[in-house]
């Protein structure tokens, strides 16, 4: 590590920009967001439109004559942006006056580096690269904006509030401590990030009565997604953060279940073909069991919880036994695997109704009203279906859907192995059996025909006929 992450107080001396470059805005942009105060030798460049905000407000001035021969006796730092060979000499003067200079694309002039920023008001993090790949580090950027709840920085604001309060009403730093984590985990912290106005109170009330937080078990039903973890949500990302425990099913793949804090307990739930598994019944009771001792447990399901996932079995159990639930829903399988495959599900004129069933009604063909799936208008999906594609196939040529309707198999979509297997509904149990293992969707319609799949097959068929 070759520099040291610090960060600069900008209220306590003046930053010198030299330059009136696009680099030399996107540096004043972000000084100037910072509420620092600039002398900027803009060279007699356009100062419009960036820096005109801090301008106006008299935290940016303009600086006069050559920066080189100006007196920097009140500034703390310089950035310079205005190309060879102005900037070595800018870092030439800052180095002589050991005031820390950062040169633009120049780490070797530079004795600091402007880091990659992402600013939730009082918690900043900072992410470099030691100059060597700046847009590696806006990357990375994104990605932990993405995890950081935007109201972080007004809780961390609270806290700094209420810090000499609860110093006075605790003596025992493991206690302030303890306190500060509860806070943080608990429900003080979860109204204050969900922006629920009584968060403040409820901090305050806490601190005033001596007593530690009560820790609330709360259960959230998570889904899972079809198996990508990049196709998780932010709130079901944000969920397995905060979790003490996870119930995951078979279907929930060991990317997604990495993304659950490191030192969550992973308890498996799940029944996997031709195995005894874990009732319905138990499951309840452990959520129940695990809530009541003050968990926050997180209950993981493959696609969504309540697109056949026994989410609302769960709830019903769960709201019964007066435990508090949130609902996180995924991203469904027939719609992951319909995307990665380029299969658009409905389409105007050619298919406005979209049907989805489970193949263990599918199998019980008498209990299907192959009827209503018929339609050429209507898209089916099949989950969990590569055991009943001749059970489908027969159940919608018999009710009169067309041998030649477009069908797919879709085999483990999203995950790294995913296959997909086109042709005609006639030869459905034979495009099952050419994808191996499941999870998979049977899709009958018209629309499959629009697919990726189904258009590299007939460049295929056509390369074969010209050879």
């Amino acid at each position: 590590m070759r520099f040291l992450p610090v960060f600069l107080d900008l209220q306590s001396g003046v930053v010198v920009l030299v330059g009136s470059g696009e680099p030399a805005l996107s540096k004043l942009r972000l000084l100037d967001a910072a509420g620092a105060r600039v002398r900027w030798y803009a060279g007699g460049g356009d100062v419009e439109p960036a820096g005109i905000a801090g301008l106006r407000d008299g935290r940016v001035t303009l600086g006069t004559g050559d920066p080189r021969c100006a007196d920097w006796s009140d500034v703390i730092a310089v950035v310079a942006a205005a190309g060879a060979p102005l900037d070595a000499d800018i870092a030439s003067c800052a180095r002589g006056l050991r005031i820390p200079v950062n040169v633009v694309d120049r780490p070797d002039l530079s004795t600091f580096i402007v880091p990659a920023i992402v600013d939730r008001g009082d918690v900043v993090v900072a992410i470099g690269t030691g100059g060597a790949a700046p847009v590696l580090a806006r990357r990375l950027r994104a990605r932990i904006e993405a995890l950081l709840p935007q109201r972080v920085g007004y809780l961390a604001s609270l806290m700094g509030k209420y810090r000499a309060r609860l110093n006075a009403a605790v003596t025992s730093l493991t206690d302030r401590r303890r306190f500060w984590e509860q806070v943080i985990d608990g429900p003080i912290g979860r109204a204050v990030l969900a922006g629920q106005p009584h968060g403040e109170a409820l901090l305050a009330e806490a601190i005033d009565n001596g007593a530690p937080v009560k820790r609330v078990g709360t259960v959230a039903l998570v889904g899972a997604g079809p198996g990508d973890p990049d196709l998780l949500t932010l709130r079901a990302l944000h969920a397995l953060q905060d979790a003490d425990t996870v119930f995951y099913d078979e279907l929930v793949t060991a990317g997604v279940l990495d993304r659950a804090r490191r030192d969550a307990e992973r308890v498996f739930v799940g029944k996997r073909r031709g195995e005894p598994g874990i009732g319905q019944d138990e499951i309840n009771r452990r959520l129940v069991d695990a809530a009541h001792a003050g968990q926050r447990v997180v209950r993981l399901k493959g696609g969504d919880p309540f697109v056949f996932g026994r989410g609302g079995e769960e709830l019903e159990h769960l709201r019964a036994a007066g435990v508090p639930t949130v609902i996180v829903p995924g991203i469904t399988a027939a719609l992951g695997c319909a995307a990665e495959a380029g299969l658009p599900l409905t389409f105007r004129n050619e298919a406005s109704r979209l049907a989805i069933i489970t193949a263990h009604r599918a199998a019980e063909a008498a209990t299907v009203d192959w009827s209503a799936l018929a339609d050429a208008q209507t898209t089916l999906v099949v989950y969990m279906g590569l055991a009943s594609a001749a059970a489908v196939r027969d159940g919608l040529i018999v009710a009169g859907r067309a041998a030649a309707t477009p069908a797919a198999v879709l085999a483990r979509g999203s995950r790294p192995d995913s296959q997909a297997a086109v042709g005609r509904l006639c030869d459905l149990p034979d495009l099952a059996a050419s994808v191996g293992e499941g999870p998979a969707l049977l899709v009958i319609g018209d629309v499959v025909a629009r697919s990726t799949p189904w258009r590299a097959a007939e460049l295929e068929a056509l390369a074969r006929l010209a050879a």
